[in-house]
């Protein structure tokens, strides 16, 4: 259950990041700007976490590879996601986002050279159809460059889920941490330098702005142990709970309340994550490297 609890918790911080965003965007906040800053404090954290601890931010020969396709996929999620919910709308690109972990238990299943138990599909297909419900995706003016980049995202997100467990055998969380999101920095600098940055104003948009990379910083700095405990495929069916979290701070923060059938679709995510707990308590953890 200790790696249930930490993917919750960290999807939960994930969630949490996405409703303070946007009120440091209404408070003039550029988005390039905010995933520039989330990944310098992520990098910057885990620095200074190695430091104190005495933990080594070298990278062995064979971890660069590691790093390459963790920061390909961390980069991926970030420009995909962006770039899909400036050209459709936010609920279908969620939509067209939350197609990985349908995508994770393909990429799994490819691994284990076996099908998917109907378990195992069974609970994804019933969060994915939760998951419609709430965003109801709106198919009017469909832009196909802003479904690619949202199925970028989901690429992205797969890479990630299904490579951190072989990344924390050959490397520690805080060394894979603190470079790849120090190179997903430098690559958001050309869009910031070309296009310029808006900061947010008012006391209310930078501290909205600020607990925003915070909970993105813990929250990623979570998805290490939590994945490495629970499995790839399990973890990715226990993040469905970051929507959930988005969809309840999003009312509370903004008033974004949603309609009946929408709750009922939460209902049905919050249901699956419970199938999809039992079954990884079920499953031995492997620990992953501080």
């Amino acid at each position: 259950m200790h790696g249930v609890v930490l993917c919750l918790l960290s999807a939960g911080l994930l969630g949490l990041q996405i409703p303070l965003a946007k009120l440091s965007y209404n408070a003039g906040a550029d988005a390039f700007l905010f995933a520039f800053a989330r990944s310098i404090v992520i990098s910057g954290l885990f620095i200074a976490l190695a430091r104190l601890q005495g933990v080594s931010l070298a990278l062995p020969r064979r971890a660069l590879p590691m790093v390459a396709i963790i920061t390909a996929g961390t980069t991926a999620i970030s420009y995909g996601y962006l770039g899909a919910i400036d050209r459709i709308p936010a609920s279908l690109a969620a939509m067209v986002f939350y197609l990985y972990p349908l995508f994770v238990l393909l990429a799994g299943t490819a691994q284990e050279r076996r099908l998917p138990g109907p378990r195992r599909t069974g609970i994804l297909l019933l969060a994915f159809v939760g998951l419609g419900f709430v965003f109801g995706p709106s198919l009017q003016d469909l832009d196909g460059i802003g479904v690619a980049m949202g199925l970028l995202a989901a690429l992205g997100a797969t890479v990630y889920f299904t490579f951190v467990p072989a990344a924390s055998a050959v490397i520690t969380s805080y060394a894979m941490l603190a470079w790849s999101n120090l190179i997903v920095a430098v690559l958001f600098l050309p869009p910031i330098l070309i296009g310029g940055a808006g900061l947010p104003t008012g006391e209310a948009g930078w501290t909205a702005f600020l607990l925003a990379a915070a909970a993105y910083a813990a929250g990623l700095g979570l998805t290490f142990p939590a994945i490495g405990r629970t499995g790839s495929v399990n973890a990715a069916m226990l993040y469905n709970f970051e929507p959930v979290v988005i969809i309840v701070v999003s009312a509370l923060l903004l008033g974004d309340w949603l309609t009946p059938v929408q709750y009922g679709g939460v209902a049905a995510v919050l249901v699956a994550l419970i199938f999809a707990s039992a079954r990884s308590a079920e499953d031995r953890p492997t620990p992953a490297r501080p």
